[in-house]
């Protein structure tokens, strides 16, 4: 066997050495399939990672404790919030409202109705970082009762993305807007704050204070939610701890609340695997086609080896090796490049519509491009090299 690999290995260092361009080329489109796998995965990875990011950080927390069944609002929260805080790990806890209504433009009803939060401004600092998200005006405080800040694509003012501005409010910090809700009438606010939270959910929201919602609600001590903050990846334990503690309430992680963004993530899985796939293909095939064009150069060279006993394990094993070669290099080669990408967007990262993007590189997304290109190499280099190595002797020595 130590023969057998030694003479395939010195059969295709030759090989290779001899055609040193078509070498260099081979090797060039391995790696740039290879950083087309690698980055594209860490790219799509890197934009389901912030979705989730914005999820937490804009709307939900981590962990939403929402009503028992049947019921419209927590009851209770004064004592609800205190038992929440009190479990080590527990970095916030804020309550909200949520109402429904619309605004009046030009004296007239907004055709499109708004999703209004009322927050505690001062606890919701410590669940959500919406408050580094203003763009014109000032956060709401403690104080800010008649004040309201507004999501930016309701506001205007060319940040918005999803809506024309002739469809906003167009509206400017200090402008008196009038909204109607279904249980409290019409109420008016100051625009206080526009806010740019880059969230597909959090910039159609009207931000108001707890204090001006339970007026319009006639209501006090409740909530419509409570978020929870809480390091990612340990909401299930702090679920488990919540319920130890006798809370009834229906308790959720932000994953629950994905909805759409988790349809939108699983969108980007089915894409990353069919150009994955694609990616991997190209280089069977050009392994393949490189192999072939090879083999027909060395027929006859085949064909005398194979005249003077040489074992046809050790022509398909020498291109094997060979194919191996170009996968090897293209995955070191390739890896430089995708590294290089990686850290200049992780400088500067895109910009998009949800927020800003880096490309989250793993060793997983490495190691299993790298056994794939692998692997697809092995193919290219075994179909033509084991088809010459069945082929008669004769036919070879005289196909020059």
């Amino acid at each position: 066997m130590g023969n057998l690999l030694k003479v395939s290995f010195f059969l295709a260092l030759k090989n290779l050495l001899s055609r040193k361009r078509l070498f260099a080329m081979t090797v060039l489109i391995v790696a740039l399939s290879f950083v087309s796998v690698t980055f594209t995965s860490a790219m799509i990875a890197g934009v389901s990672e912030t979705m989730n990011n914005q999820l937490i950080n804009k709307m939900y927390g981590n962990i939403i404790i929402e009503p028992r069944e049947g019921e419209v609002y927590i009851n209770d929260v004064d004592v609800l919030l205190e038992k929440i805080r009190s479990v080590p790990g527990v970095k916030g806890a804020a309550p909200r409202y949520y109402l429904g209504g619309n605004f009046f433009k030009n004296k007239k009803p907004y055709p499109a109705a708004f999703g209004f939060m009322a927050i505690d401004p001062v606890e919701e600092k410590k669940v959500t970082d919406v408050y580094m998200d203003v763009s014109r005006g000032e956060y709401l405080t403690e104080k800010s009762r008649g004040e309201l800040m507004l999501g930016s694509h309701i506001a205007g003012g060319a940040e918005q993305y999803i809506m024309p501005e002739d469809e906003t409010l167009e509206a400017e910090i200090g402008d008196r807007l009038k909204a109607a809700f279904g249980a409290g009438g019409v109420r008016e606010f100051r625009v206080k704050a526009v806010v740019n939270p880059r969230d597909i959910y959090a910039v159609m929201q009207a931000y108001i204070t707890i204090e001006d919602a339970e007026e319009i609600l006639g209501i006090e001590n409740k909530a419509s939610v409570i978020a929870v903050k809480v390091d990612k990846g340990e909401e299930s334990q702090y679920v488990k701890k919540f319920k130890e503690l006798g809370i009834g309430e229906e308790i959720r992680t932000w994953e629950d609340k994905a909805g759409t963004t988790a349809q939108i993530t699983s969108i980007f899985s089915v894409i990353d695997y069919l150009l994955t796939t694609i990616g991997l293909v190209i280089v069977l095939i050009i392994i393949f086609v490189v192999t072939y064009i090879s083999i027909i150069y060395k027929r006859s060279q085949i064909g005398i080896l194979k005249a003077i006993g040489i074992d046809e394990k050790v022509i398909v094993l020498t291109y094997m090796l060979q194919s191996i070669l170009y996968g090897v290099f293209g995955i070191i080669i390739g890896l430089v490049f995708t590294w290089f990408l990686v850290a200049y967007f992780r400088v500067n990262p895109i910009d998009m519509i949800l927020g800003f993007v880096t490309p989250r590189m793993t060793d997983q997304i490495i190691i299993l491009a790298s056994v794939m290109i692998l692997v697809s190499s092995l193919i290219g280099g075994f179909l033509p090299s084991y088809m010459a190595s069945k082929e008669d002797i004769v036919k070879l020595i005289w196909s020059r």
